[in-house]
């Protein structure tokens, strides 16, 4: 018999699944994100002062709010500011996020049960190897204990005078 080590492949468990909660988590994660950066915001900026009020008036009439921990920039040539989208706009942007991230869970989902299920097939390849090896020693373990006892069945006892 062969005395090969093998890694033995055993799947434990199942891949995961939709999961609601997991879902709205990794939604609020990002919505956390989008909140916490300038993803919620608009830069407003111009190199003449006059066109660069303008430009605000307009976003404010358009329900954009200055942000308060955004610096706004007053340089000759380079006016701007940050300004925080209006509820309407920031409720798209996170629509587009849920969308993102359906779609990152989803490939996350799909990705795990393909590797369950190469996993199992490997479980199953090993598992009929080890069947037809444990069959092909079996066979030649019983071929050599048959010829074992032909060698001893032709020959006579071995005497030898005292």
């Amino acid at each position: 018999m062969t005395n090969v080590k093998t890694n033995k492949i055993q799947v434990h468990g199942v891949p995961p699944k939709w999961d609601d909660a997991e879902f709205e988590r990794r939604v609020a994660g990002w919505v956390n994100v989008y909140h916490n950066t300038t993803q919620c915001m608009e830069n407003v900026r111009s190199p003449l002062p006059h066109d660069f009020l303008e430009l605000v008036a307009e976003k404010v009439a358009n329900g954009f709010t200055i942000t308060r921990n955004q610096s706004v920039v007053n340089e000759p040539l380079n006016y701007s500011c940050w300004m925080i989208k209006p509820e309407t706009l920031q409720q798209v942007d996170i629509a587009d996020i849920r969308v993102k991230v359906k779609a990152e869970y989803v490939d996350h989902l799909q990705a795990e049960r393909a590797r369950y299920q190469d996993l199992i097939r490997q479980q199953l390849i090993q598992t009929a190897e080890l069947k037809e090896q444990k069959k092909i020693d079996d066979a030649k373990a019983k071929l050599l204990a048959e010829i074992e006892k032909e060698v001893t069945g032709t020959f006579s006892e071995l005497t030898i005078p005292a």
